[in-house]
Formats: structure tokens, C-alpha cells, sequence
């Protein structure tokens, strides 16, 4: 092998670790723009969640709240009417 042989290998060697770190960061910083993505997803996720538990409750009170209303009526009607 020449000199010049040796010194285009050593280049081309250079370039090929050159291209697989870029490669390598570019990854990296794919992944770390997926994770952010991820856990902002999660935490909308978690705000929905809650909400929709929430809302589950307050209409849980509310038919709770409904039935008791209903029952006292009828009771009502019951000590008017005699029943």
C-alpha cells in the first residue's frame, strides 16, 4: 500500500466515525424528543383521568342527591295523603 493509499484509508476511516457519531447524536436526540413527547401525553392523559373521575363523582352526587330528593317526596306525599 502507498502512502497515498494509506492516507486516503486513514480519511476515509475519519469520515465513517464521523458519520456514525452525527448518526449516533442525531438518534439521541430523536429519543429525547420522543420521551418529551411521551410525558407530555402522559400527563394529559393523568388530566383527563382525573377529570373524567371528577365527573364520575359529581354525578354520582348528584344522582345520590336525586334519589334522596325523590325518597323525601314521597314521603311527603305519603304523611299528606295519609299513606
Amino acid at each position: 500500500m502507498t502512502p497515498e493509499q494509506e492516507n486516503q484509508l486513514f480519511l476515509s476511516i475519519g469520515q465513517i466515525q464521523a458519520t456514525q457519531t452525527a448518526i449516533l447524536k442525531e438518534v439521541t436526540e430523536i429519543k429525547k424528543d420522543l420521551t418529551k413527547r411521551v410525558d407530555s401525553l402522559e400527563a394529559r392523559v393523568e388530566t383527563v383521568e382525573s377529570h373524567v373521575t371528577n365527573n364520575r363523582i359529581k354525578i354520582a352526587g348528584f344522582g345520590g342527591g336525586a334519589g334522596l330528593a325523590v325518597a323525601i317526596a314521597v314521603e311527603l306525599l305519603k304523611l299528606k295523603t295519609g299513606g
